[in-house]
């Protein structure tokens, strides 16, 4: 007797724990929105082209397959992958998702150009023949407004008016500059051809968190090094508690090196200081300026100790001052776009040394 009763408490919580699942599932797929695009190139190359002089699009085979974008990266040419986007195609999208692969350290920007309005972008640091996700809200994207940039009615990105997706190494550009401050910048960019590898592009109505100041709640790094800083995610172990973001870079006599990055225009807005952690392996001054969209640049320094000595900042906002060559006297918060973080111990100091520089928890209050 006490088996049978035993046998038929198994099976009814075996039913129930049949249905919990069953039910479980039927809420997954009821929130889970199904994909406005998925490209996973099984079969085809899902109507990516290759633009430029030199620029060609083929597709390696199962049970791997993957789109392949091969460029070349050299002054008087400019190619980028693109996708021609169907009309309302991404309407009520709200993440794009790409995992890419590159044959080289570089910048990509994922460009995003509506049809009778504005171009915008988001950036991803790729480290060579590593995959790397990336995954981009609405918010992560910039508006393009220098000069030759089309004007956009609200600011806004809005997807159901996306007219094409274009991937861009953004070497392709820096190797065109005629100047040699900006080439100073961004030294060591070799001339020659280029690989791209995409596995995989969705878009989806799913939402992504609003993104962090620092970009370190994705999986991508939206930062770019200059003066020959080589950038990469810091996990635990570190000089900073958790992930963080590590430069390694040298300087010396008229030599400087950081990192800059764009979020939205508006994040700084009825802030009263920029916050960040910091360590340093030897000490250094930084410059840490913030750019608006309209070409003005401000200013404040710090004294960093070195030793990996994890160190707290809280700059404020107000005692940012007009850099020399910024076009506004005045900072507007409303308006600043851009965060860039220099080691000027060459400039000022006469330091002559390699030096990483870890950064987390970048946020404005």
């Amino acid at each position: 007797m006490e088996q049978s009763v035993a046998g038929k408490s198994w099976k009814i919580m075996a039913t129930m724990f049949g249905l919990t699942n069953a039910f479980a599932l039927l809420a997954l797929a009821q929130t889970t929105p199904t994909p406005l695009m998925n490209h996973t190139f099984a079969t085809s190359d899902e109507g990516w082209l290759g633009m430029g002089e030199i620029a060609k699009v083929s597709r390696t085979a199962a049970p791997k397959p993957t789109l392949h974008f091969e460029y070349m990266v050299r002054k008087g040419n400019v190619g980028a992958l693109t996708r021609p986007i169907e009309s309302e195609a991404l309407k009520g999208g709200q993440r794009l998702h790409f995992a890419l692969k590159t044959d080289t350290d570089t910048v990509l920007a994922v460009m995003v150009q509506e049809k009778g309005g504005g171009r915008f972008t988001a950036v991803a640091n790729l480290p060579k023949n590593l995959w790397q996700d990336i995954d981009l809200a609405l918010s992560d994207f910039t508006l393009g407004t220098d000069k030759g940039d089309p004007a956009d009615a609200n600011g806004k990105l809005d997807l159901d008016k996306v007219e094409s997706l274009s991937v861009v190494d953004l070497h392709v550009f820096f190797v065109q500059t005629e100047s040699p401050q900006l080439a100073g910048l961004f030294p060591g960019i070799v001339s020659g051809p280029r690989e791209l590898w995409m596995r995989e592009f969705t878009a989806t109505a799913a939402p992504l968190p609003v993104a962090t100041l620092d970009g370190l709640n994705r999986p991508q790094l939206a930062w770019i090094g200059v003066g020959g800083a080589g950038l990469k995610r810091s996990a635990a172990g570190g000089p900073l508690t958790g992930t963080s973001l590590e430069a390694a870079y040298a300087v010396g006599q008229g030599k400087i090196a950081g990192l800059f990055r764009s979020f939205a225009t508006g994040a700084l807005t009825g802030k009263t200081s920029l916050n960040m952690t910091v360590a340093v392996a030897k000490s250094a001054t930084f410059l840490v300026q913030l750019e608006d969209d309209q070409g003005g640049k401000f200013n404040t320094t710090v004294e960093v100790p070195g030793v990996k000595i994890p160190k707290k900042l809280s700059l404020v906002l107000a005692d940012f001052k007009p850099d020399t060559d910024s076009k506004r006297d005045k900072i507007d918060l409303a308006r600043v776009k851009q965060v860039l973080i220099l080691d000027i111990s060459g400039l000022t100091e006469s330091v002559e040394q390699t030096n990483t520089l870890w950064l987390a928890n970048l946020e404005a209050k």
